[in-house]
């Protein structure tokens, strides 16, 4: 695999500034040197996003928890004015969203004084996570009250324990899942089918189309279908800075490592020859042409998210 040293050193020797296998440290290369991660990144973005895709994978661990309320919370729960009152034992924590105003309370059977809080959302549904003080597993009693118009909507109650109220996890008929938060480098969703692996009751392994995309970096699971789901994806390419090491390995195929010095020298040596910068600009062109004919793709890396969602 190519390092940054390698692709500076092969556009230095198109730039007739360099011989043999070292990068000469002089003012010769001093301009060409400083103006290098600029143009590696046109090159890099090119070649990756319309040329030749670089593939990775994410591992997404989908394994929602219970809701003690069952399907009942999936519903829209909606008053003129009054309260509505959700109740379960053992609850640890709990999620639903509103549209209104009003005063939310939670009662710990027992408990000396209960836990209130204010609502208010005007501009579509707010979400409200909440973990609940409640080590003896005793009984919960959620009221919602309001003297106006109020919606709620994804009402969850947990028994499951979270380490934050905002590690809660949301409740809806699909699990959305922001590949971009996943993945950094992120740019869109393969071709390739997503793999699914079941439990020892389900299917084991194959590939599905059970799943919704949300624009173009968001992923909708089927809550009730847990399991381990691994996405295909295609990558931005690293970027590269003034401070890059030359030990940094590029995370590309070698037909298209070849390629970026040409685009760079390119680039690089208008000012100094542009009859030979636009030579090497045709050649690198030729050669993108054919790169996006190629159906073969660079080696994928894994990611693995731990929490299994968002």
């Amino acid at each position: 695999m190519s390092t940054w040293y390698d692709i500076k050193l092969a556009t230095l020797q198109k730039l007739f500034a360099a011989d043999g296998s070292t990068i000469p440290n002089d003012t010769s290369t001093k301009d060409y040197i400083a103006s290098m991660p600029q143009a590696a990144n046109e090159g890099l973005q090119r070649l990756s996003t319309a040329g030749k895709f670089i593939k990775k994978f994410i591992d997404i661990a989908h394994n929602p928890v219970t809701n003690r309320l069952g399907n009942t919370g999936k519903h829209i729960a909606s008053m003129e004015r009054g309260e509505l009152t959700f109740e379960a034992d053992g609850i640890r924590s709990l999620y639903f969203e509103y549209f209104g105003v009003g005063t939310a309370t939670i009662t710990v059977d027992g408990a000396e004084e209960p836990v209130t809080f204010a609502l208010s959302s005007k501009q579509g549904y707010s979400e409200v996570r909440k973990l609940v003080d409640n080590p003896e597993d005793k009984h919960v009693v959620l009221k919602i009250e309001s003297d106006f118009p109020i919606a709620l909507k994804n009402i969850a109650m947990y028994t499951a324990n979270f380490e934050s109220d905002e590690e809660v996890q949301s409740y809806a008929e699909k699990v959305r899942y922001d590949l971009k938060e996943l993945a950094p480098d992120f740019y869109m969703l393969d071709d390739s089918p997503i793999a699914y692996e079941g439990d020892l009751s389900t299917t084991r392994y194959e590939n599905t189309s059970d799943f919704f995309q949300e624009g173009d970096k968001v992923l909708l699971l089927d809550r009730d279908t847990p399991g381990n789901f691994r996405i295909y994806y295609k990558a931005y390419p690293q970027e590269i800075t003034s401070v890059t090491p030359d030990s940094t390995e590029m995370v590309l195929d070698p037909e298209v490592a070849t390629l970026l010095p040409l685009y760079m020298a390119s680039q690089l040596y208008k000012d100094d020859d542009n009859g030979i910068a636009t030579t090497y600009r045709n050649e690198f062109e030729v050669a993108f042409s054919s790169l996006k004919d190629s159906s073969v793709a660079p080696s994928a890396e894994r990611f693995i998210v731990e929490s299994g969602w968002l």
